[in-house]
């Protein structure tokens, strides 16, 4: 046992032993070892810790190998999450924002497994998985390596219940609510994306042709070279940057801003 260990360890050790799936054990151990003093009299805890860990995430390496159910694989250029109870306008709300075809009704638990679309912002995709209401361990387990989690609750209690739903599952990703009966489509597709913390700058090859290239707000000409290829930063010259109907000549360090163009020239 730790020694000086907070509550929240107790509590996610509790939520260990009392886990009915392997998936939750994974998410409560994982939460124990984050919380876990970090001194010399913890050290052997830890380590235990960490082998029960390692152990049990071979265990579901292995259960997969043998035909169990996947998890979603991340496509695009962020993952989204969509999180609400039932009838609350989660598959209409995919079908809008990607063209995607889950099963709608007015019934409850239409859904019964993650569906996946891809949202399209200026050229980048963006995928999107609604979560079933269900809320199983191997299906909301999809939002923890998710970059962003959109909530959806008609009102501020529904808005707290998947919040708990959230923490008591151990889920950390950043959350934005939405209320997809009284926001328009439009305003919900920006306020994911002003979320994810993304700009789109675009490259722009010799023949005039540009292409949209999703980089974290704060990127510079260097970061934007390193995705085109490695080789692009080593043999950097110069980037031709056009920005508000202007164009300069900028080195690797230069801040892009949304909506850059930039065309990068190689010794």
């Amino acid at each position: 046992m730790p020694v000086n260990a907070p509550a929240e360890y107790f509590m996610a050790e509790s939520k260990f032993h009392s886990a009915k799936s392997r998936e939750e054990k994974i998410a409560a151990m994982e939460e124990m070892v984050r919380l876990m003093p970090r001194h010399h009299g913890s050290e052997t805890a830890m380590a235990q810790l960490k082998q029960k860990l390692a152990k049990l995430k071979k265990e579901k390496g292995a259960k997969k190998k043998g035909g169990a159910r996947l998890g979603v694989t991340k496509e695009g250029e962020a993952q989204v999450c969509i999180l609400g109870f039932t009838n609350s306008g989660k598959s209409t709300l995919l079908k809008s924002l990607s063209g995607a075809s889950p099963g709608i009704s007015g019934y409850a638990y239409t859904t019964t497994r993650p569906e996946i679309g891809m949202m399209d912002y200026s050229g980048v995709k963006i995928q999107l998985v609604e979560i079933p209401s269900t809320f199983r361990s191997e299906d909301i387990s999809v939002c923890r390596t998710a970059e962003l989690i959109l909530l959806l609750a008609k009102s501020g209690s529904e808005l707290k219940e998947l919040e708990d739903i959230m923490k008591s599952n151990f889920i950390r990703t950043k959350a934005v609510y939405a209320n997809p009966f009284t926001e328009p489509v439009s305003d919900i597709k920006e306020k994911v994306w002003d979320a994810l913390g993304l700009i789109i700058a675009f490259t722009r090859k010799s023949d005039g042709t540009k292409s949209p290239m999703a980089l974290p707000d704060g990127s510079n000409i260097s970061d934007f070279a390193k995705r085109i290829h490695k080789d692009f930063v080593k043999n950097f010259r110069f980037a031709r940057l056009w920005r508000n109907g202007m164009v300069k000549q900028v080195g690797l360090s230069y801040v892009l801003e949304h909506g850059d163009i930039v065309e990068i020239r190689v010794k």
